[in-house]
């Protein structure tokens, strides 16, 4: 059962963030904590102690509490998390694909949870303390609303250890036996929804990857960070003539091998650092004609901007170096704090 067990003051002035629809209490919004401990639902009342709404408390986090209701009389509870994620699900309804996410946090009003599906599979990150304590209701109501094979939890993201809980990866329901298979466009992927990274596969980049193959039939392609290889077996089934992948995970590359081989293709995984690869080939003189990079986040923290700048210059310098006369270069920031109009600028 969810309980308020407490409430939070707001500093003066900043009421006003949280009533133009912000979701996000940071702890130096906050100006007294009123017993409250981690997974705890509270109060927040702005400096005069009216409230604005429920939230999801960590006192011990950077976001302090996480909005889940709003105004003075709604409480959250069962009824209202089931009917939640129930609306979410409709959302999703009309999408025919393998592979895609049912349940998106924060745009479905259920901040750090977040709930993905490859075909008969599900996978969910509990990535705060209130969702970890209901661990078990939310199981259960993944189970009763979309009677799948297995549900997986995959709480190993860094948002968690942001939270102080624990690490792990756990098949909460179900069976799994082995990897998922899951059609994206016209190829079929393997994806480890148990070991790979986030929930398994990267299916915000789903229109970027369609997106590129236009450019492709007869080129030579440098794709890196190629993960499992989702973006060069698209570009080998789009005619690309010659297709190098390069990851640092000798894991992912296995399976993007695995993956190459499914979809009758023929790629060049090396396992490398991309960052030192680069220069490598800028010294072998090599040329490419559509290099993509894809990298991990440079940007995890607000305080890591500056670096984050700096190595996103480099690696497309490096990148841009490679490129034959009228190449195409594919460039993407999965950086928060790196905001598209400074992506833009840096580029």
């Amino acid at each position: 059962m969810f309980e308020i067990t407490g409430a939070v003051r707001l500093r003066k002035g900043e009421a006003a963030r949280i009533r133009s629809g912000h979701l996000w209490i940071y702890r130096n919004q906050i100006d007294t904590f009123n017993d409250v401990t981690k997974g705890d639902l509270v109060w927040v009342i702005d400096e005069h102690g009216r409230k604005l709404g429920i939230g999801a408390a960590n006192p011990r986090s950077l976001i302090a509490v996480r909005l889940l209701t709003r105004g003075a009389k709604p409480e959250f509870n069962e009824n209202l998390l089931r009917e939640r994620m129930a609306l979410a699900l409709a959302r999703r309804e009309h999408l025919k694909n393998d592979a895609k996410r049912l349940v998106n946090a924060e745009g479905d009003l259920l901040p750090g949870l977040v709930v993905d599906s490859y075909g008969d599979v599900v996978v969910a990150q509990l990535q705060i303390a209130v969702w970890e304590r209901h661990r078990k209701m939310i199981v259960d109501m993944l189970d009763q609303l979309l009677r799948p094979q297995a549900i997986v939890l995959r709480n190993d993201s860094k948002a968690r250890k942001a939270e102080g809980l624990k690490i792990y990866t756990e098949l909460a329901a179900g069976k799994l036996e082995g990897n998922v298979v899951i059609r994206d466009g016209d190829i079929e992927i393997e994806v480890d929804v148990l070991g790979g990274q986030k929930t398994g596969y990267y299916l915000d980049q789903r229109a970027n990857r369609l997106m590129v193959l236009p450019f492709v039939a007869g080129k030579k392609v440098l794709d890196c960070f190629c993960y499992t290889g989702a973006w060069s077996i698209m570009c080998a089934r789009s005619g690309a003539a010659e297709i190098t992948g390069v990851d640092a995970s000798r894991s992912a590359l296995e399976l993007a091998e695995v993956n190459a081989l499914r979809n009758c293709v023929r790629v060049e995984f090396v396992s490398g650092d991309v960052f030192d690869m680069l220069p490598d080939l800028a010294c072998q003189k090599k040329k490419y004609d559509v290099i993509i990079l894809d990298p991990p986040s440079l940007a995890a923290k607000r305080k890591s901007i500056s670096g984050a700048i700096r190595g996103y210059i480099h690696l497309n310098r490096l990148a841009m170096g490679l490129l034959s006369q009228g190449g195409v270069l594919v460039t993407c920031s999965c950086s928060h704090h790196i905001t598209p109009t400074l992506f833009e600028h840096l580029l």
